[in-house]
């Protein structure tokens, strides 16, 4: 029994894995992510050994491996898709890009500077626009037409949403607007190495029906995971 963990900058993600996802566990990273991975060792018991991924990969001090994230994700995905080529993973302070050719990393681009393309784009106009994450998925899965955000620094989509209630638009057609907006940003970043199907939607991003609906209409045919925001710690554990 192996458990993978998946140190991100927003959640920090663990799984117990012998080959199937026997337990698992999410938790907020925020400024503890030290607090957050012995929570999720002292949690997750019964294991033998411990692999580790993500940005606090390091800090898992007792991991009898550790590896970068775009590894653990194509080995994760690759496990749960083996056709895939392309993997688009929309976390909440991040987003990457991975092409995958036999199950290994070919090229890959990183969103990690900016809010455009994260879930925190997501998270700041749900804020906004006083709905939860939940009520804002939501939302958008029920628009009869996505409205046109051109901008998505946040705080001038969010002038461009008022103007857009302003104007007395469906609140529903708003929310989709912001995720088309955000998977624009996606396709624009992934442009770079060529996003070809078959393609993988995961992290935390690929809970939100809203953003599956944007991505199913700019990229067609998409996989959704099981077990979406697993994929890091998943191919973490099959790294052994």
């Amino acid at each position: 029994m192996v458990l993978g963990l998946d140190v991100g900058s927003s959640y920090t993600k663990g799984i117990l894995f012998d080959g199937h996802v026997r337990n698992k566990i999410v938790l907020k990273t925020s400024f503890k992510p030290k607090l957050a991975v012995e929570r999720a060792v002292n949690e997750l018991r019964g294991y033998d050994r411990i692999v580790a991924t993500g940005f606090g990969r390091d800090l898992v001090a007792n991991a009898d491996k550790t590896i970068t994230e775009i590894t653990a994700f194509a080995k994760g995905a690759s496990h749960i898709e083996p056709s895939v080529r392309t993997i688009v993973d929309i976390g909440g302070q991040d987003s990457k890009i991975i092409k995958v050719k036999e199950e290994r990393v070919d090229r890959f681009v990183m969103n990690d500077r900016c809010a455009a393309g994260t879930g925190n784009f997501i998270e700041k106009i749900a804020q906004a626009l006083d709905l939860s994450l939940a009520e804002f998925g939501q939302l958008a899965v029920n628009a009869d037409r996505a409205e046109i955000i051109d901008s998505l620094c946040v705080v001038m989509a969010e002038t461009e949403i008022l103007s857009l209630v302003a104007e007395g638009k469906r609140l529903e057609d708003i929310v989709a607007g912001v995720c088309e907006a955000l998977v624009r940003r996606i396709d624009g970043i992934g442009s770079q190495i060529g996003i070809e199907s078959p393609i993988l939607f995961c992290g935390g991003g690929a809970l939100n029906p809203g953003l599956i609906r944007a991505m199913k209409r700019i990229f067609g045919a998409v996989t959704i995971p099981e077990h979406p925001q697993f994929i890091g710690a998943i191919g973490a554990a099959l790294s052994l």
